[in-house]
């Protein structure tokens, strides 16, 4: 809208000064008659003519130019905006993951979907994504079907040979100590990464260190991909190594 009232400034601008200009040339021969008629009346009237169209056309011109400094200074402040809206993308992105990753814990933990749902404000409180009822029969409950203790990776390496995809186990980390290593099969390789145990809880990465055991870790990863921390892991811990229902190749 501003752009098009500076388009009408210009178009205004242009017939006042094309006026002006008429005005001046008329101006000048009636000046010349009236003064050698001695006629100061008519001077007079038009001398002030010629000063108020001259001030009118300077009003216009000051006109677009507030309008043209008010224009940039949009364009600055809104530029300055979507800087900050981009930078803030990242944050955003990560707040919403870690808030995925509460709710799903807070499920873990037993919390009602309608209450979760109250929390955040949410009046419909049918079916939902984080319902994540886990099912006790599954052989993730059961630490000893994937937990081995503190074995050598390449004794990790020979348990998961031939096994399919998802299938794993949690060891005793022996390249970060107090730390624990998660060893899968993915694309039917064995590929190993750290599970960090800090003052928040266990995790493969900040801030998603939010299990309180390695139990409840298993239980979550069991349905959700590790590639969320790492683009080469797309697959879920879907099979206990020592677990008597494990699938094989």
């Amino acid at each position: 809208m501003k752009r098009t009232a500076i388009e009408a400034f210009n178009e205004t601008i242009k017939i006042f000064e094309e006026q002006f200009e008429t005005q001046e040339k008329y101006s000048r021969e009636s000046l010349e008659r009236f003064q050698r008629e001695g006629n100061e009346k008519e001077i007079q009237k038009i001398q002030n003519n010629s000063q108020r169209l001259r001030s009118r056309v300077k009003e216009i011109h000051d006109s677009k130019c507030k309008l043209e400094q008010d224009l940039k200074q949009q364009v600055s402040d809104n530029r300055e905006i979507d800087k900050k809206m981009n930078s803030l993308k990242p944050d955003l992105m990560q707040l919403r993951k870690i808030r995925d990753q509460y709710l799903i814990w807070l499920t873990q933990k037993g919390t009602r979907q309608k209450k979760i749902n109250e929390w955040l404000g949410i009046k419909n409180d049918a079916d939902d994504s984080y319902s994540l009822e886990e099912d006790d029969s599954s052989p993730h409950h059961d630490e000893c079907t994937w937990y081995v203790g503190d074995i050598k990776r390449s004794r990790a390496e020979e348990m998961l040979r031939g096994k399919c995809d998802g299938t794993f186990l949690i060891r005793e980390s022996q390249s970060q100590k107090g730390s624990y290593a998660c060893s899968v099969v993915v694309d039917g390789d064995t590929k190993h990464c750290v599970i960090y145990k800090t003052a928040t809880g266990y995790g493969f990465a900040e801030p998603y260190n939010l299990y309180s055991s390695l139990k409840e870790l298993v239980l979550h990863y069991k349905n959700v991909s590790l590639a969320q921390h790492n683009d080469h892991l797309n697959v879920n811990l879907a099979y206990p190594v020592l677990a008597r229902s494990q699938n094989q190749k």
